[in-house]
């Protein structure tokens, strides 16, 4: 299946990728096959990472949100408040939370601890003239 997303993890000398095969893989570049495969609950849409903080965005609006210190489990998993198809996402650079974009133009701000959940919202962009 093809590989949809890649990131390079310089703190850990890793590449990270997502497939549409339903796994995300970490690669040690001084070998040819993965060095874990992490099952993910369907096709990998995009992922983003800040290290230690890993966000992947998968079909079926799914987030999964990994710590790179223990990278074979799951830290948090949520489902993204967007209703339609995840087109993007990207890493706070001080690893609290994430945004994600959809396919419709919307975005969500969320934050990743429940602390900090009321803080999160979406917003609509590129609205056009006529008020829609």
């Amino acid at each position: 299946a093809p590989i949809r997303h890649v990131a390079w993890v310089n703190e850990v000398n890793m590449l990270v990728t997502g497939s549409w095969d339903k796994t995300l893989r970490y690669w040690d570049l001084r070998q040819q096959t993965p060095a874990h495969t992490q099952p993910l609950p369907d096709k990998c849409y995009g992922l983003s990472v800040v290290h230690p903080l890993l966000v992947v965005a998968t079909a079926e609006r799914h987030i999964q949100i990994y710590n790179l210190q223990n990278p074979q489990q799951v830290y948090k998993q949520m489902q993204t408040p967007l209703k339609y198809q995840t087109r993007s996402v990207a890493c706070f650079p001080e690893k609290t939370g994430y945004l994600i974009g959809s396919i419709e133009g919307r975005v969500a701000v969320q934050y990743i601890e429940e602390a900090q959940s009321a803080k999160s919202f979406t917003f609509k962009c590129h609205r056009e003239e006529n008020g829609q």
